[in-house]
């Protein structure tokens, strides 16, 4: 459990990874750390892990899919701490082979166990979030293999892990389209450090940066989902775990032609005073008829004229992907000042070909030297 809790808590702690727009949670790093913690020990092979992965994730995603996302979120539940607990234990019974019934105490046990609250964004404690889920997964699965039991009905009762969370009656779990296709298709990868709410306002800013030319901006406008509005509008932050959680600042850095990488969420880069300036001119609109991955940008000049933007299903999502290589040119920049050029490339073409025998060893060897 500890390294679960420790894996997961990392993977996110850049707010770097992976996300899943239908379920506004970040599935991949509870549930990876969740086989991660458990692989070694069973001696698992590298197509059992990815199996394992995706029975978490297929089940999770849907489960928080159809509304049931945002309407968690709304409520103020981080959705990676309600659906990433459920994948994690999914993945973590798959490789102890618990049969039917134990995977119902598993699924039983970790949902009892929900919690993560959307107040934490912004702090530390939002990606230990992830890591919690990760390693109660893994307990919930471990304490069903030794014959724990919890309510089976915990997500079909009455009172039910949904109504508990979200008390209106508007939305409930299930499995729609399993086996007919892939949630993990519709998910995202995440460009830039920060909420993932932020990111189709910094494709508008970046998009517009060329066309200011450094002419000054009186104001700026900026359509977004309603939960944008909620959960990442974090006015003129004053650390960088803040920054993340601030559209406003998101939006400065890309109007300035920042990328909004790691380095950009940093306290020198926070103290920029012409960021500042410019974070202070955003206006932000909740707008209901706009999707979590879109956005829409208008830039009035002081000199006169307006330029606008709009991003329909921001970077990374399969509507607008990313490539192999977007992929490195992310990942070469962290790792590389840790464990040097070469070792670096090293990990990234296992990583990138881990579903061949014997890459989850190298994995090891080179995360560890």
């Amino acid at each position: 459990m500890g390294a679960a809790l420790v894996n997961g808590t990392l993977a996110h702690c850049l707010d770097y990874d992976d996300l899943h727009f239908p379920s506004l949670a970040h599935l991949s790093a509870p549930t990876w750390a969740a086989v991660l913690a458990l692989a070694p020990a069973a001696g698992t092979g590298e197509r059992t892990m990815i199996d394992a992965f995706l029975a978490g994730f297929e089940i999770g995603a849907r489960l928080g899919a159809n509304g049931v996302g945002k309407a968690v979120t709304g409520a103020g539940w981080h959705a990676t701490g309600v659906h990433g607990r459920l994948s994690a234990a999914i993945a973590a019974a798959v490789l102890l082979e618990l049969d039917e019934t134990g995977i119902q105490h598993a699924i039983a046990v970790a949902a009892t166990q929900t919690s993560g609250l959307t107040t934490s964004f912004g702090t530390m404690a939002k990606p230990f979030h992830a890591g919690k889920a990760a390693a109660d997964g893994v307990l919930a699965a471990e304490l069903a293999a030794s014959g724990f039991e919890g309510s089976p009905a915990i997500l079909d009762d009455p009172r039910n892990l949904t109504s508990a969370l979200v008390q209106d009656g508007s939305v409930t779990m299930r499995l729609t389209g399993l086996g007919e296709h892939w949630e993990i298709e519709r998910n995202a990868l995440k460009p830039y450090a920060c909420c993932g709410l932020t990111h189709a306002p910094i494709d508008c800013a970046r998009a517009l940066f060329p066309r200011l030319g450094g002419q000054a901006v009186e104001r700026v406008e900026v359509d977004v989902h309603p939960l944008a509005t909620q959960v990442a509008n974090q006015r003129e932050p004053h650390t960088p775990l803040a920054g993340k959680f601030s559209l406003s600042y998101c939006v400065s850095l890309g109007l300035h032609g920042h990328r909004a990488t790691a380095t950009d969420f940093t306290g020198e880069r926070l103290a920029d005073e012409a960021l500042r300036d410019l974070e202070r001119q955003v206006q932000l609109n909740a707008v209901d008829d706009l999707e979590p991955s879109a956005a829409r940008m208008r830039v009035t000049l002081s000199g006169g004229g307006q330029l606008s933007s709009s991003v329909e299903a921001s970077l990374g999502n399969p509507e607008n992907p990313m490539d192999w290589n977007d992929l490195e040119d992310k990942f070469m920049p962290l790792v590389t000042p840790h464990s040097g050029t070469q070792a670096a490339a090293q990990l990234f073409a296992a990583l990138e070909n881990f579903d061949r025998a014997g890459a989850f060893a190298d994995v090891q060897q080179l995360a560890l030297s």
